[in-house]
């Protein structure tokens, strides 16, 4: 790692974006299987796809009209010999006549154009073509060519692609009923801290419920690539957390701490991790909230430690541990990319440090700053819809890069 300059001084990274692609680097990318079409939307692909037919499969229509030969095309009227019928193999071409055929129909040898329907005048058993329009046909109008979309045998790139509905669509309509994926990144949380009590618990005033996991989960739970495996509660004790890391780390592909990441003395995950044999990658980065996190690698599994503020595990979580459970998930590409947005409430406040502030969203391209107490703040986050990130030293309107809670 090499040491930053300027307004970061002191720390391994110049950002989180130079931190977290230095672990990114360290993961490697779980194994494969193949699912049913109708469980794999939002997992990741990894394999490529070929085409299994040309597409179109046949010359097709491309508008409700009728068919013509080109030499058959004169003013006046033709008669309409029959229709052909989608998803039917066609009759033959009749020379002199015209057939009625609907979009996506088989178009049958011969045919030169398929007329719009609102392009001539309808009669009964027959239809009235007029000099102008004959003046404007062409050969090949409105008719689909087989295979102009894609040649059959043809390689589809889309290993490491999320799988969206145009992805699906593409898969099934090529006879790719199971694709090949990425099997979902088992990911396991550890919360630590004595003062931490269940969410259905009913906590003294000393005390907290586990807001942190449950937005960790929440998280998460945005992503079909990624399965919470296990959600763990240890105490302030070295052998409690480490023994929970150690059972964790046996079943699942990724492990995320909150708290215990810090100077105190009872912050042990920076010193369970050296003890498992993990390599930290970054301990520390120049940003608020969030500055004590770590990032560390074992077998090719990334492990996160998330500061213990909620605010601080929000932002870290979609800065810093989404970004690496893509990786082991083998999406190639960024999952979650900024928006670039203007503050209409800007401040002149800055910070020698990569700053993410809450703020809303108040139209396409513009947010609005929430007011916060600090990264304890749990009630301001909920008003906000994500975080802007402010680089050091700087301030006003921007625009600048906005990450939004549902990305």
């Amino acid at each position: 790692m090499s040491c930053c300059n300027g307004t970061t001084t002191g720390f391994a990274f110049d950002s989180p974006t130079m931190a977290i692609d230095a672990l990114c680097a360290e993961i490697t990318t779980i194994d494969s299987e193949s699912i049913p079409w109708n469980q794999a939307m939002g997992r990741v692909m990894a394999s490529d796809a070929h085409s299994d037919r040309p597409s179109p499969s046949c010359d097709a229509s491309a508008m409700d009209g009728y068919a013509l030969r080109i030499e058959d095309c004169k003013p006046g009227t033709i008669e309409i010999a029959s229709e052909i019928h989608i998803g039917q193999k066609p009759q033959p071409m009749p020379s002199g006549k015209t057939l009625q055929i609907v979009t996506g129909a088989p178009v049958p040898d011969g045919v030169h154009v398929i007329i719009k329907r609102e392009d001539v005048t309808e009669l009964t058993g027959c239809i009235e073509l007029s000099d102008q329009l004959i003046q404007s046909l062409k050969p090949g109008m409105n008719i689909r060519r087989i295979g102009e979309n894609m040649p059959a045998g043809t390689r589809i790139p889309c290993a490491g692609r999320i799988i969206t509905a145009p992805i699906m669509g593409m898969l099934t309509g090529f006879g790719i009923a199971n694709p090949t994926v990425h099997k979902q990144v088992k990911l396991g949380i550890i919360t630590t801290g004595n003062e931490v009590v269940a969410p259905h618990e009913t906590p003294s005033k000393w005390q907290l419920r586990d807001s942190n996991a449950s937005s960790i989960i929440a998280l998460c739970n945005q992503h079909r690539w990624i399965k919470i495996e296990s959600h763990n509660h240890a105490g302030d004790t070295f052998n409690d957390i480490k023994t929970t890391a150690q059972k964790l780390l046996e079943t699942c592909d990724a492990l995320v701490f909150t708290g215990g990441v810090s100077m105190g003395d009872h912050d042990h995950v920076p010193a369970i991790i050296e003890s498992i044999g993990a390599q930290t990658i970054f301990h520390k980065l120049p940003q608020r909230p969030g500055k004590p996190a770590l990032g560390a690698a074992i077998n090719g599994k990334p492990i996160l430690g998330l500061p213990g503020n909620p605010v601080s595990v929000m932002t870290t979580a979609h800065r810093l541990l989404i970004p690496s459970l893509a990786i082991r998930a083998g999406i190639q590409g960024q999952t979650s990319t900024p928006r670039m947005m203007r503050i209409i409430n800007s401040d002149d406040k800055s910070l020698r440090l990569y700053w993410n502030r809450l703020a809303k969203i108040v139209s396409h391209d513009t947010i609005e700053l929430v007011s916060s107490k600090g990264s304890g703040d749990v009630p301001s986050s909920a008003m906000s819809d994500g975080f802007v990130e402010l680089t050091p030293g700087q301030s006003g309107p921007g625009p600048w890069p906005f990450w939004s809670w549902l990305g």
